[in-house]
């Protein structure tokens, strides 16, 4: 067995048939992978007292007729148009040859799936987080079997209780990849489903590895075939308890490290009987000391924009050539730093900024919490937690992440809230202690739970929400909540994870600095990061946002804008600004420095220059503390 793992391992990792996932982790060896992408049968029930929980026969001819692509957002509509609402039905068939694992990278908002008629399992924590379901066995050893999911992307606090609401067009549907794996037949027989590899704390060129088994029972001694690159592999005994085997301060060769300029990445592959997964990571430690953010011990100041993965097009699900395109106009616009709004990333996303140098922040769905919410433990922080866990199950392995979160703008300033604050802290350090843990807080000086974070962030619109048209507010709270967080955290960095002004593409002409107009948006913008970059207390910067986006179901009355017609890409000749409007015309969050084709306003040249003068600036060293 060695012998022959030594050669399998020798190998790039492959899949046998149909088209494996682009997106890591790979796999290899007598493991199949397939992507069941694609298209597929398609129906969909706009019936709001359809009951998605009842029984239901799902082989009805009836439910699926018509086609879409998997994966696709089902409510994709043109801004200040209501997207769908309602259960989207799916159907397509695959091959089964003994057991199987099946694995939806996104599935929103509440996903219940049937195999050959009968139902297998549901999600409820969430619709951009990857989760897996064991398949029961085929009837016969190779089989043509049927898969029929229903997604419903209706609010629901029974069946999609994390999906609170939010300032954003929530999609629904297969938004992201389904992926097939075949499992172990004989079952004494475990194969890696993970190898998780964090840096240690006395020297970054030692780690140690997680491996998660795809047999949770699997307990006792096993034998590991570990290969860091093309290296020759080497056998090692561990024992493993309960599905889990870790080895202890292992030694990467070469050891290079990940950093925002110079991001380099390792592979390990790891084999169990007759299958392998290789994995890749980068070798990196964040920490903060002496007033400063370090990053492999080297002060560093992360400035960027909060980043949506959504194209007003393609919904949620955006293309590759999209994703590319985004992270070209993050490069053009000198960032080094994006935080995930609101939910999960895709992992496409995630290995692009790996790539990319750029740091990201990663954080569960749920914006708007309330209180009643995080007391809720028998139901909404059941699902919460869950999501926590399969979020850092997903996503540990890539080192742009530089902080977990939740709970964006959630009621932290009641006492009442905090230990849901904490056991989400608690669980997030118990998987991956060498991130920092936090929530967009928009409570500031009020919030009462920030004992539980190993950073301090605040979200606020100074200039722009508060004191319109007092230029100098920017400056003036920021400093003054940076250096409250210095005062009463000193061990914790501070970030302004939200701040920014709204600015219509089309007022781009006025002579004025009128609300709204592009010249007043990069005015309130450039006092936001001119304070951040300058102030010693700010660690870093998001700022909402980098393109214009669609608002949520309520925004949606406020549009559409009057098309000037025969331009493309769609441009408004006219803005309902009445009443409530004024907040969202067109049906979109205005505060990009980009529109939602992507097109450039004034204030994304501004930025690109700031940053990239503070990207060239001599970064400094200070005494390394691990998170």
């Amino acid at each position: 067995m060695p012998a022959a793992l030594a050669a399998l391992l020798a190998l790039v990792p492959t899949v046998l048939g149909a088209p494996a996932p682009s997106f890591w982790p790979r796999y290899g060896g007598a493991r199949e992978v397939t992507l069941l992408d694609g298209e597929w049968q398609f129906g969909f029930n706009s019936d709001k007292d359809f009951d998605v929980l009842a029984p239901l026969d799902p082989k009805a001819p009836g439910l699926t007729p018509n086609s879409t692509s998997v994966p696709s957002s089902v409510d994709v509509a043109p801004p200040g148009v209501l997207g769908r609402r309602g259960v989207a039905f799916y159907r397509t068939h695959f091959q089964q040859k003994g057991h199987a694992r099946l694995q939806f990278m996104g599935c929103s908002f509440y996903c219940r799936v049937f195999v050959d008629g009968q139902a297998v399992g549901e999600h409820r924590a969430g619709g951009y987080v990857p989760w897996w379901l064991d398949l029961p066995l085929p009837s016969s050893g190779n089989a043509t079997r049927e898969l029929f999911v229903m997604a419903d992307n209706r609010f629901n606090r029974t069946t999609a209780p994390v999906h609170t609401g939010g300032d954003f067009w929530s999609y629904g549907g297969i938004l992201r990849s389904v992926v097939l794996h075949d499992m172990p037949d004989d079952p004494k027989e475990t194969w890696p489903w993970r190898a998780y590899v964090f840096p240690t704390a006395e020297d970054l060129g030692v780690v140690d590895i997680k491996i998660v088994l795809t047999s949770t029972n699997c307990t006792g001694a096993i034998m590991i075939m570990i290969a860091f690159g093309m290296d020759t592999p080497a056998a090692v005994n561990v024992m493993a308890t309960a599905g889990e085997a870790w080895l202890r301060s292992v030694q990467v060769p070469d050891p290079q490290t990940w950093s925002l300029k110079n991001p380099q990445m390792h592979t390990v592959t790891v084999g169990i009987g007759s299958a392998t997964i290789t994995e890749r990571f980068g070798l990196r430690r964040w920490a903060y000391a002496d007033g400063k953010l370090l990053l492999n011990g080297e002060a560093v100041k992360l400035h960027g924009w909060n980043h949506h993965t959504q194209w007003i097009d393609t919904g949620a699900s955006p293309t590759d050539s999209q994703l590319d395109k985004d992270l070209a106009l993050l490069r053009e616009g000198n960032a080094n730093f994006v935080r995930g709004a609101h939910y999960p990333q895709d992992q496409r996303w995630l290995d692009r900024l790996d790539e990319a140098g750029m740091a990201m922040w990663e954080e569960t769905l749920g914006p708007g919490t309330t209180v009643e919410d995080l007391k809720d433990w028998g139901h909404f922080m059941k699902y919460q937690l869950q999501q926590v866990d399969e979020m850092l199950a997903a996503s540990m392995n890539h080192p742009s992440i530089m902080a977990w979160a939740w709970f964006n703008e959630g009621p932290s300033n009641d006492l009442d809230a905090c230990q849901a604050y904490l056991q989400c802290s608690l669980r997030a350090a118990e998987a991956d202690p060498t991130r920092f843990r936090t929530w967009a807080s928009n409570k500031k000086e009020e919030d009462k739970c920030l004992d539980h974070a190993t950073a301090v962030s605040f979200n606020s619109y100074p200039a722009w929400y508060s004191d319109k048209h007092d230029l100098m507010a920017p400056k003036r709270e920021w400093t003054e909540s940076a250096a409250w967080a210095r005062q009463h955290f000193p061990d914790k960095p501070f970030f302004i994870s939200e701040t920014g002004a709204g600015g219509l593409y089309e007022w781009a002409s006025n002579t004025t600095d009128a609300y709204w107009t592009l010249k007043y948006q990069q005015e309130v913008i450039d006092a936001d990061v001119d304070t951040a970059l300058t102030d010693g207390n700010i660690s870093g910067l998001t700022l909402w946002h980098f393109f214009d986006f669609k608002g949520n179901d309520e925004a949606q009355s406020c549009g559409p804008c009057q098309y000037l017609p025969g331009v493309t890409p769609p441009t408004c000749g006219w803005y309902d600004m009445s009443g409530s409007c004024e907040h969202r015309p067109g049906g979109l969050n205005h505060k990009g420095v980009l529109d939602p084709w992507r097109r450039k306003k004034p204030s994304f040249y501004s930025v690109a220059k700031k940053y990239g003068a503070a990207s060239r600036s001599a970064p400094g060293t200070g005494s390394l503390y691990i998170v």
